[in-house]
């Protein structure tokens, strides 16, 4: 869409207006994120991404406070919308509390056979009349939360996008599975360079942990890693280890420390890996999905936490 000067216009973001709405409402950006179950950054940034399209100021901060004030170009927009948008807003909570008789959920497939079960099951005790769909994903859930095909994910990327609000579950170390029984010999952290010629089964392109692990041996080995082959889910990584196809880096939590099939080596170095829970930032407010969300913080932050204590 062009505007008369031939420029594109801005595309217009209702979750911008929220926050907007909310920060006036309540003079900080602090209580606006609280409401919205986003950090402070996020609100402060939808504002500003308001304000550039706007073309002017619409708060100020004030001095030596984290609250803040409308401008006049702040309060006139403000002044626009008066009770009216909170009339849309409070209308569009209660038709989605009414209407979501279903969650979609998005998931990748090792989180989800590790967490979910005990989570649907919790889940279910507290919200019996909710059905819940999942769909075991990993590299399209951003665009599946941006089109309006899931309400809610849990991801281990974080997207930026002002429509996803995401919440830090916890984040887990990697490690390095390999057949114990492999003519190679066992790994250790010292001992890396042996497996040089060894098969390497790892993540599609694009996935994160395959470029954390691909720039990891690279420089531990002075070359790049022999691929045999290629998988989108951890679960088929460690399978294919369990067969004796090679080695791989993958979750820690995935493989117990005495499997009697597969060894593991965890990698201080590497960076470790944050999961997140996405949903839609309209549904801020639904009930449901504040219960899933609470469960989901409490089982996956735990259970990763402990993780890192083994």
């Amino acid at each position: 869409m062009t505007n008369q000067t031939g420029k594109s216009k801005p595309k217009f973001e209702l979750s911008l207006l929220q926050t907007f709405y909310l920060v006036a409402q309540h003079g900080s950006f602090s209580s606006a994120s609280r409401k919205l179950n986003i950090s402070y950054q996020s609100a402060a940034n939808h504002v500003r991404r308001l304000e550039s399209m706007y073309g002017a100021r619409l708060v100020e901060a004030e001095k030596g406070s984290r609250s803040v004030k409308l401008t006049p170009q702040g309060k006139a927009l403000y002044a626009i919308f008066g009770t009216e948008l909170e009339t849309i807003f409070a209308r569009i909570s209660v038709l989605m509390q009414e209407e979501r008789s279903v969650l979609r959920i998005g998931v990748p497939q090792a989180i989800f056979h590790h967490f979910l079960p005990r989570i649907i099951s919790l889940f279910k005790e507290q919200e019996p009349g909710i059905s819940l769909d999942f769909f075991e994903r990993d590299t399209q859930l951003e665009d599946m939360m941006l089109n309006g095909e899931l309400d809610a994910c849990v991801s281990e990327r974080y997207f930026g996008e002002a429509a996803i609000s995401q919440v830090l579950l916890g984040e887990y170390p990697l490690s390095l599975i390999y057949p114990r029984d492999w003519s190679y010999g066992e790994i250790n952290q010292d001992n890396f360079k042996i497996l040089l010629e060894a098969p390497f089964i790892t993540y599609e392109p694009g996935q994160t942990i395959r470029s954390r692990a691909v720039d990891f041996l690279k420089a531990r080995l002075g070359a790049d890693p022999k691929i045999l082959a290629t998988s989108s889910g951890s679960t088929s990584l460690k399978a294919m280890v369990s067969e004796g196809l090679g080695f791989a880096i993958v979750p820690n939590w995935l493989v117990p420390d005495d499997d009697p099939i597969i060894g593991k080596v965890q990698i201080e170095s590497l960076k470790k890996m944050k999961v997140y829970l996405g949903y839609s930032a309209f549904l801020a407010d639904n009930d449901h999905l504040a219960v899933f969300n609470a469960i989901c913080r409490d089982q996956i932050g735990s259970r990763l936490d402990s993780a890192q204590d083994v």
